[in-house]
């Protein structure tokens, strides 16, 4: 499959995945910008919401944002941004990076391949511990994320808005929110949080364990399979 409008051109690689190019030789910036596809589901939609903001704080070779901003500000302040968009029923996961172009690197360094890097290591590589996202950064983004879901009832327009929203999509797959439901994960103690669905579920330390059920596990996918009982091929 290939399609070509002007200097706008696309290309299918594989069943599901496609490469868009396009030529913009009047500017001094180029952008990289990488987007993941995905059935909106009521059960991973805060999950999905707070995993934008936490691959925002760095990849395995940035680990932290201190180290992500240096980075980027060695390629000439290049922008990094991480997004969470929705498409009719589906969701759309999106990194993406803008900086100059190689043309004007002072020392002839190779920014393009910089910036793939970067994109590809936020989505591909993510930071990690012991196998998990960092613990920490899932606790600040969630209560960033808790934070703004709240905010709306501060804004009457918001509210209006989105309860209107709510109101004629009902329960359908365009009904769920882009941002997630707030409350949902109940603070306990330290590192600990639990579900209001399930107060025997606790989560720590990016991991959790349903004592009622004795199971357990280290990731997203895992809480899916075990617990929302979705199936493996639907949860990935």
């Amino acid at each position: 499959m290939f399609e070509r409008n002007n200097d706008l051109e696309r290309k299918q690689l594989a069943p599901g995945v496609c490469i868009t190019t396009l030529d913009a030789s009047k500017f001094n910036r180029c952008r990289i910008t990488l987007h993941l596809r995905f059935p909106a589901k009521r059960e991973s939609a805060t999950d999905a919401a707070v995993l934008a903001l936490v691959l925002e704080r760095g990849y395995a070779a940035c680990p932290d944002m201190t180290a992500l901003s240096r980075r980027l500000a060695e390629l000439y302040g290049a922008d990094l941004g991480v997004d969470l968009a929705s498409a009719g029923t589906d969701r759309v996961l999106s990194a993406d990076i803008c900086g100059i172009k190689d043309a004007y690197a002072l020392a002839g360094e190779n920014l393009t391949a910089a910036y793939a890097d970067i994109v590809f290591g936020t989505i591909f590589d993510p930071y990690l511990v012991d196998g998990a996202f960092d613990p920490e950064a899932v606790r600040i983004e969630t209560e960033t994320q808790a934070r703004r879901l709240e905010a709306e009832f501060n804004s009457k327009r918001l509210y209006c808005v989105r309860q209107a929203r709510r109101k004629f999509y009902g329960d359908t797959p365009a009904g769920i929110e882009l941002g997630g439901y707030p409350g949902e994960l109940v603070h306990v103690s330290g590192s600990t949080y639990c579900t209001r669905e399930h107060d025997s579920l606790k989560i720590s330390n990016g991991k959790w364990h349903w004592f009622s059920r004795g199971i357990g596990g280290r990731n997203a996918l895992d809480y899916l399979v075990k617990v929302k009982e979705t199936r493996h091929a639907d949860a990935g």
